[in-house]
């Protein structure tokens, strides 16, 4: 199943859209993407919450978790290594491989590829889309992956230019 999510700077209240691949709006993100301490939660489309992202920090380790609703508490873990950029989800055994700045990673259980993200920048804002094979991952996988794009993209405050204001304010 497909999953998109736009980040634009015209969210309103905090709340990201989650899409599936008919267009229809499935899941809602809420939080502040800026804030790396406060919580992303996603819910369904009646607000009832289904998991949660936060940092778990006890000052010396950071790490964060996520919390899915009748599931256990998974951490994500980065695996220090010179040769890959490796992270690794506790309790589901996933381990994710790829470019997480060029916003194109894989998550794996074993050999098998069970999601994949591919990120792109379009006319609306950041989009990314999830095609995730489980469909018990799925609230794992889209928490996981807000969490890369707040780690490794900026916030875009382009301006709006009114052409035609500004050739008033030039004559």
């Amino acid at each position: 199943m497909r999953y998109t999510v736009q980040l634009t700077q015209g969210q309103t209240c905090g709340q990201i859209p989650v899409k599936n691949h008919q267009g229809e709006i499935v899941y809602i993100l809420k939080g502040n993407l800026n804030e790396f301490n406060q919580p992303i939660i996603l819910t369904d489309i009646n607000h009832v919450e289904i998991g949660r992202l936060y940092l778990d920090s006890n000052l010396l380790l950071t790490s964060y978790s996520v919390d899915v609703i009748n599931h256990s508490l998974v951490k994500v873990k980065k695996i220090n290594s010179r040769f890959a950029n490796l992270f690794y989800i506790t309790r589901l055994n996933y381990w994710i491989k790829g470019s997480l700045k060029q916003g194109r990673y894989s998550f794996y259980s074993g050999i098998k590829k069970v999601a994949s993200v591919c990120s792109l920048v379009t006319d609306a804002g950041l989009t990314w889309s999830c095609d995730i094979s489980r469909p018990e991952d799925v609230p794992f996988i889209i928490l996981i992956s807000l969490l890369f794009t707040q780690w490794h993209t900026k916030p875009l405050f382009l301006p709006t230019f009114n052409f035609q204001n500004s050739v008033n304010a030039l004559s």
